[in-house]
C-alpha cells in the first residue's frame, strides 16, 4: 500500500480517500455507540484515576482522520506517514501480533552468580540459595512463552487498545506499566475498549495498574523505577515487555530502558553491608563534621564559577597530566579513590580528595601517603564509611548516604529530638567515587566541571588505570586487580571507537548521565569529558590540547574555607549521645523478621499464590519507610530483594507450575533461616566494623 518514503501514488490517494469516505459514513452512523463507550469510560476514570480524567476531559486530538472499518472497527489514517494506522481488520491484526508475542517472548534479564572470598552471611545464604536452585530444576522442562500468569509486563505503547484489551483476556498480570507517549491514541482507545473491565481487574488487591502518559521517552525509565521501589524491585528482572507498535517515541523509550536497565538491578545493598555501615557510620561520626545545606545563598557566587576538575585513575589520565600541571592554580581539584596515590606519585596535591567504598581497604592506601601531604587534602565521603578514613585527614567532612540504615538513623533520631538541620542525602552517589565526586558538585553548586581520568572503562585489558597507579609496577600488573577474566560490555568511546567496562564501570557511567540531566536544567551549567573512554551522555567531549581556562588564579585554601562553612556542621548530638542498642531497636527487628517467616503453607499452589505472599512482604518492609523504623526497612530490603527475586526467576524459568512452585518452597525456607539468624547480627551491630585484610598493602604498588 505504501511507495519509497510512504508516500501514496496518486491511484492509492483515491482509493484510500473513497474507504476513508465510507468509513467516516459509517462511523457517523454508529456514532451515538462509540460516544456512549466514550463517557462510560471517562466516567470510569473520573472515579478511578481522576488524574487520568483531568488531563483528557476534553481533549482534542491532532490525529482527525478517524474512520469505521466494515468489520465495526475503528481506524485512523495517519498523515505523517501516509498510512492507516491499523490493517482493515484491526481486532484480527491485534490477535495474530498477541499470538505470536505469547508464543515468543521479550522479558529481562538477570543471572546472578556464586561470590567467591567473601564471608557475609548473605553471600552464604545466596550461594547455598543457588545450589539448591541448581538441585531442584533437574527434571523440570523449560517454560518457553509467557506463562498464564506474570509478575509484571511493560506495554510499549496503548494505541486505540485492541492489543491491550486482548493481552489481559489471554494472561493475568500483576504489575501492569502503561508506557504511550501519544495522546490522540490513548484518547481514541476511550471509544474503542471498555477501560472499567481493565480498571476492575486491577483494582483488586495486590494488582496495580500505571500508566505513563504522553512523557518523554527518556522520562518513563526515570518514573517506572519509582513505582518499582513501590512495588519491588524483585520481580524487575523478570519483567515481560511487548511493544504494540513501533515509532520514533516507542523505539526510543524500548532503547534507553533497555540501556538504563542497569539502574533497576543496581544498588540492592545487602543485610551484611548494611550493618557495616550502621556500624561505621555510628564510630565515624563524633570524628568528623556532616554536610548540610542552608540554600545558596550560603556561599558566594564567585566560588561556584571555579572551574573543577574531577580526576578518575583511568588510563586516559596520563594524558592529561600536563594540562592539570599547567591550570594548577586555576582550577578546584577532586580526585577519585585511588587516583590520590596517583597524584602524590606524580608532584599534584588535589584540594578534596573523595571515597565511597566503605571497607577497611578504602583508608589502607592512606598509609603509603605522608601526613604532610594528606594535611593538605579535604577528605569527604559518606557515612558508611570505615572510621579509619578519617583518622588521616586534618579536615574531613560526611554527606549521607540514600539508602542506606545509617542514613535512616541519623535522620530520623535527629528530628525526634527536634533538629531541625537539613542533613543532605548525597543522590547519585554510587556506585564508585567518580559519581560521588559529581554528587558533592551537585550539592556545592559548581557550573564548569572537567572529567579526567573518568574512563568507566578501557580500551585494553592490560591497560586498565593510570601507568602510574596501584595497579602496575615496572610496567606491568602489580597483583592488586587484573581484568583478564572480567565480563565486560562495548560501549561508545567519548572520542569514537569503543571501549570495554565492567558492570560496575558501566552503571557509573549510566548514573553519571542521570545526574547530568538534572545539572545541565542550571542555566549556567556546563561539563566537558577530556577522558578517552565511555561517552557520558550530556557532557560535551574535549580533547585536552583543546582546554582552553582564562579564569584567573584562586585561593585554594580561601575557596575550601568557604565550601565547609556553608556546607559542613557539627554531627547531631541526637545520635552521638545514644548507644547502638538503643538506636537499632533490636526487639522491633525481631518481631518484623519474625513476620517474615511466615505464610508459605500449604495454600501456596500457583506462581501467582507465591507472588502474592513475597509482595504482602515487601509491603510489610516497605511500609516501615514511614515509620521511626526506617532503618529497618533498609537493613531487609536488600537481601529480601535477592532472595525473592531467586525465587521469582525459579519459578518462572519452568513450565510445570504446581511441580515448580513446590521445588520453590525449598528456596523460601533458605531466606527463612537466614532471617532466623539476622536478630542476632543486629544485637552485634557495633562489632561490624570491617577488619579488612592485607590484600592492598602486599599488592598494591602506593
Amino acid at each position: 500500500m505504501q511507495n519509497e518514503g510512504n508516500q501514496f501514488s496518486i491511484e492509492q490517494a483515491e482509493a484510500f480517500t473513497a474507504v476513508f469516505q465510507q468509513g467516516a459514513a459509517r462511523l457517523k452512523e454508529y456514532d451515538q455507540e462509540f460516544t456512549d463507550r466514550y463517557i462510560r469510560n471517562l466516567s470510569v476514570f473520573s472515579q478511578v484515576m481522576p488524574h487520568i480524567y483531568e488531563e483528557l476531559k476534553g481533549y482534542q486530538p491532532k490525529k482527525r482522520f478517524i474512520y469505521l472499518e466494515e468489520c465495526g472497527e475503528l481506524n485512523l489514517y495517519r498523515e505523517d506517514i501516509g498510512v492507516p494506522l491499523f490493517s482493515q481488520t484491526p481486532r484480527l491484526q491485534a490477535r495474530e501480533k498477541i499470538a505470536h508475542a505469547l508464543e515468543f517472548p521479550t522479558k529481562t534479564l538477570l543471572n546472578l552468580e556464586r561470590s567467591t572470598n567473601n564471608e557475609s552471611r548473605h553471600v552464604f545464604y545466596s550461594n547455598k540459595m543457588l545450589d539448591e536452585i541448581a538441585v531442584q530444576s533437574k527434571g523440570l522442562e523449560e517454560q518457553k512463552g509467557w506463562p498464564e500468569f506474570v509478575g509484571s509486563a511493560i506495554v510499549f505503547g496503548i494505541e486505540f487498545g485492541y492489543q491491550l484489551e486482548l493481552l489481559l483476556d489471554h494472561r493475568d498480570i500483576k504489575h501492569l506499566y502503561l508506557y504511550e507517549s501519544d495522546l490522540d491514541f490513548f484518547h481514541y482507545s476511550l471509544f474503542t475498549i471498555e477501560w472499567e473491565n481493565i480498571l476492575e481487574t486491577f483494582n483488586r488487591d495486590g494488582r496495580t495498574v500505571h500508566f505513563f502518559l504522553g512523557v518523554q521517552p527518556e522520562e518513563f525509565t526515570d518514573n517506572y523505577l519509582l513505582q518499582l521501589q513501590e512495588n519491588g524491585y524483585f520481580l524487575a528482572p523478570e519483567t515481560y515487555l511487548y511493544m504494540s507498535y513501533n515509532s520514533p517515541e516507542n523505539d526510543k523509550a524500548f532503547e534507553y530502558f533497555k540501556k538504563h536497565y542497569v539502574r533497576q538491578v543496581m544498588g540492592w545493598g545487602f543485610f551484611d553491608d548494611a550493618l557495616i555501615g550502621v556500624a561505621q557510620g555510628l564510630r565515624s561520626l563524633p570524628k568528623t563534621k556532616v554536610a548540610h545545606f542552608q540554600g545558596r545563598e550560603a556561599l558566594p557566587k564567585w566560588v561556584t564559577e571555579i572551574p573543577v576538575f574531577i580526576l578518575g585513575n583511568g588510563p586516559s589520565l596520563d594524558q592529561g597530566i600536563e594540562l592539570i600541571k599547567e591550570v594548577r592554580d586555576q582550577v578546584l581539584l577532586i580526585c577519585c579513590g585511588s587516583t590520590i596515590n596517583t597524584l602524590s606519585k606524580l608532584g599534584i596535591t588535589p584540594d578534596i580528595h573523595v571515597d565511597i567504598e566503605r571497607m577497611k581497604i578504602t583508608a589502607d592506601k592512606f598509609s603509603f601517603l605522608a601526613k604532610e601531604y594528606l594535611d593538605k587534602i579535604w577528605g569527604l565521603t559518606v557515612d558508611v564509611m570505615h572510621p579509619e578514613f578519617f583518622d588521616y585527614f586534618k579536615r574531613s567532612g560526611m554527606g549521607m548516604k540514600p539508602g542506606e540504615a545509617i542514613t535512616s538513623l541519623i535522620l530520623m533520631q535527629a528530628r525526634a529530638q527536634g533538629d531541625e538541620t537539613t542533613y543532605v542525602q548525597l543522590n547519585y552517589c554510587n556506585p564508585i567515587v567518580a559519581n560521588l565526586a559529581l554528587s558533592y558538585v551537585h550539592l556545592f553548586g559548581f557550573n564548569n566541571v572537567y572529567y579526567m581520568g573518568v574512563d568507566n572503562g578501557f580500551k585494553d585489558k592490560d591497560s586498565h588505570h593510570s601507568v602510574h597507579s596501584g595497579y602496575y609496577k615496572d610496567g606491568k600488573e602489580s597483583g592488586f586487580q587484573s581484568f583478564q577474566d572480567a565480563r565486560l560490555v562495548e560501549r561508545e568511546g567519548n572520542f569514537g571507537g569503543s571501549i570495554y567496562a565492567t558492570g560496575m564501570m558501566d552503571t557509573s557511567r549510566v548514573q553519571l548521565e542521570s545526574l547530568t540531566r538534572e545539572l545541565n536544567k542550571r542555566r549556567n551549567f556546563v561539563s566537558f569529558n577530556l577522558s578517552d573512554g565511555a561517552k557520558i551522555e550530556g557532557v560535551t567531549p574535549l580533547k585536552a590540547e583543546d582546554v582552553l581556562i582564562m579564569d584567573p588564579k584562586i585561593d585554594h585554601a580561601k575557596v575550601i574555607d568557604l565550601l565547609e562553612k556553608a556546607f559542613f556542621t557539627e554531627p547531631p548530638a541526637a545520635v552521638v549521645n545514644q548507644t547502638p542498642d538503643d538506636l537499632i531497636s533490636i526487639e522491633d527487628f525481631r518481631k518484623i523478621s519474625q513476620s517474615l517467616q511466615q505464610g508459605w503453607d500449604d495454600s501456596i499452589k500457583t506462581r501467582e499464590d507465591v507472588c502474592n505472599l513475597l509482595w504482602s512482604h515487601h509491603r510489610k518492609i516497605f511500609f516501615l519507610r514511614a515509620s521511626v523504623h526506617r532503618h529497618i526497612y533498609d537493613l531487609l530490603i536488600g537481601s529480601f530483594t535477592y532472595s525473592s527475586f531467586s525465587i521469582v526467576q525459579f519459578l518462572f524459568t519452568h513450565k510445570d507450575e504446581s511441580e515448580t512452585v513446590a521445588r520453590a518452597s525449598h528456596l523460601f525456607d533458605i531466606w527463612c533461616e537466614f532471617l532466623e539468624e539476622m536478630p542476632s547480627m543486629v544485637q552485634r551491630a557495633s562489632d561490624f566494623v570491617d577488619q579488612g585484610n592485607d590484600h592492598l598493602i602486599t599488592f598494591y604498588n602506593g
